[in-house]
């Protein structure tokens, strides 16, 4: 269980908490910290050491800021809708969470050395 945050006035904190599937009421709070990164970090950390081939067995995670008496989800991954999205290959035509480095060769670029040459 995770370790109880001071909640002091003015001080946000945020739970990781994992919604159990069936389970209406008491998320189980995973994780408490006062970062939003490192929240979430944590849940990704979770979600792939609990469900690396994301097979359903984390049904869901969310963080909650939590700022005195103010909830608010900020953060969230749901088995059920991530199984709906489409493959980001099929939609845009390459993997959009790999960095393109560009052609494998050079391109070349055309020349306009008779229309410099006029100018000149």
């Amino acid at each position: 269980m995770a370790a109880a945050l001071s909640h002091a006035a003015g001080h946000e904190r945020y739970e990781v908490r994992e919604i159990l599937e069936g389970q209406a009421l008491g998320h189980e709070v995973r994780h408490e910290c006062r970062d939003y990164v490192q929240a979430v970090e944590f849940a990704f950390e979770f979600l792939q050491r609990r469900d690396p081939d994301r097979e359903g067995v984390v049904h869901a995670l969310e963080v909650v800021k939590v700022d005195g008496r103010h909830r608010e989800t900020v953060w969230s991954y749901d088995h059920e809708r991530e199984q709906g999205r489409l493959d980001p290959v099929r939609k845009w035509g390459y993997d959009v969470t790999r960095s393109w480095s560009g052609p494998a060769r050079p391109v070349t670029r055309p020349t306009f050395g008779r229309l410099q040459q006029r100018r000149a």
